[in-house]
């Protein structure tokens, strides 16, 4: 892995949302032809929206990853290695300054950033100038100098001012996240493109941090944490990168992914992200790639026909997520478990895979209540073994019992107290019978 990890000011993190459209970060103006056919729109539109502010705002940066400035407004898409003249569609979203849209572009690139990201008040407004940046944001109690002991977060504004430079700052750009006592930075205009760098926080090139008022998430997680070890968005960060056929460098060579490609890693572990590559499986070096943003995975139920089908579902790929407690009933049926389209079955509680799934119910035939007693059903067959029934009278052998019914008390007491002498004598009659014989 490319870095340790560490802590850092956001956290962020979604269990699971209620399915609401997913919408992807999009230009809030009409984008020239030049910059819509360019990979960077791509990349912007393939982005989707999490809902936290700061970290969308990030993401859109890290999208424009390898955008370099064109010598004419016929450049504005991005694609020129070699242009210098500060013609960018970034510039072209403020506006011409002095009838042109070639002006250092620093601070343009970050409030395109801001307002693609529906965060474009946070800051206080758009700005091409960093010194008046700083101004505004002191005036909104926003702004907090290096040597105040400020520590960033992602999202924050990082102003840089040059040795000799008599201004407040004369470039800007976004934090990514702290680490080890350095701040991580995507950065426009920096070398004449949108680039990675990173600083030493006491580095004195820096001079101080503006706070966007952002809409954020009460979220868990954080971006320095989930890079390399999260499965979500990442933007190729090195000229290129291998892929591979399994997650090791003596893995098949499939081919490359060029630098500022996006690519959808489901699963980061031990340094290897694991891709799609031409509908097939495959794996890339985390070296080589930088995290962006979470992925939205959507979880769809089907009932079966059945009722009170649980609501779809969206989840982040750095969450773990569980399928839905709540089952579907059907009259007659019993709930099974959760299908998906692969036939892999699914209970309640089970852990989601980083991907989209439908989930089918399965029902199995609710089992035949049992019959009440006496009926013809409880009554054993004659070939079964059952016993034969009871008599309905004595034994013809049995000594009847003495009849008293219709006596009166004294002759009922007489005859009873008849018994009991009977009863007397022949136990008296046993016992003589066996001292004679010398039993007892």
């Amino acid at each position: 892995m490319k870095r340790l990890l560490g802590t850092v000011g956001l956290f962020i993190c979604v269990l699971a949302l209620t399915a609401t459209p997913l919408a992807a970060l999009t230009p809030t103006y009409t984008v020239t032809g030049a910059y819509k056919s360019s990979q960077y729109h791509k990349n912007l539109t393939t982005v989707t929206k999490t809902g936290d502010k700061a970290l969308d705002t990030v993401a859109a940066a890290l999208s424009q990853l390898g955008y370099n400035e064109g010598n004419s407004t016929a450049q504005l898409g991005g694609t020129n290695k070699t242009g210098n003249k500060n013609f960018t569609e970034y510039n072209r979203f403020i506006g011409t300054i002095g009838g042109s849209y070639s002006y250092a572009w620093c601070a343009a690139f970050v409030s395109w950033c801001l307002d693609v990201a529906e965060a474009g008040s946070a800051a206080g407004g758009r700005f091409t100038s960093c010194t008046l940046w700083v101004e505004k944001l002191q005036k909104l109690g926003l702004y907090s100098t290096r040597a105040s002991g400020y520590v960033p977060k992602t999202g924050d504004l990082v102003f840089f001012r040059s040795a000799g430079t008599a201004r407040a700052s004369d470039h800007v750009g976004l934090v990514r996240f702290v680490q080890d006592g350095r701040v991580f930075t995507v950065e426009g205009n920096a070398s004449n493109k949108v680039g990675l760098h990173d600083y030493a926080l006491k580095d004195t090139y820096i001079v101080g941090y503006g706070r966007p008022q952002y809409e954020t998430l009460p979220l868990a997680g954080s971006p320095v944490a989930w890079e390399d070890t999260a499965g979500g968005l990442y933007v190729i960060s090195y000229d290129f990168v291998n892929v591979r056929e399994k997650a090791a460098a003596t893995g098949t060579k499939l081919g490359t992914l060029a630098h500022g490609t996006l690519v959808e890693v489901k699963k980061a572990e031990n340094g290897w992200g694991e891709i799609t590559y031409k509908d097939k499986q495959a794996y890339i070096s985390l070296d080589y790639a930088d995290f962006i943003t979470p992925v939205f995975y959507r979880v769809n139920y089907l009932a079966n026909g059945g009722e009170n089908t649980p609501p779809t579902t969206s989840y982040l790929s750095v969450t773990a997520a569980t399928v839905t407690p709540l089952v579907p009933t059907l009259a007659g049926h019993v709930f099974s478990h959760w299908q998906d389209e692969t036939g892999k079955a699914f209970l309640p509680g089970d852990t989601l895979p980083q991907k989209s799934l439908t989930l089918t119910a399965v029902f199995t035939p609710a089992p035949e209540p049992p019959q009440e007693d006496g009926g013809a059903a409880d009554t054993p067959a004659e070939d079964e073994g059952a016993p034969p029934p009871l008599p309905d009278t004595a034994p013809p052998d049995a000594a009847p019992l003495p009849d008293t019914e219709g006596t009166t008390d004294t002759a009922r007491a007489a005859a009873e107290a008849g018994t009991i002498s009977g009863v007397l004598a022949a136990a008296a009659g046993l016992w003589w019978a066996m001292r004679k014989f010398h039993l007892i």
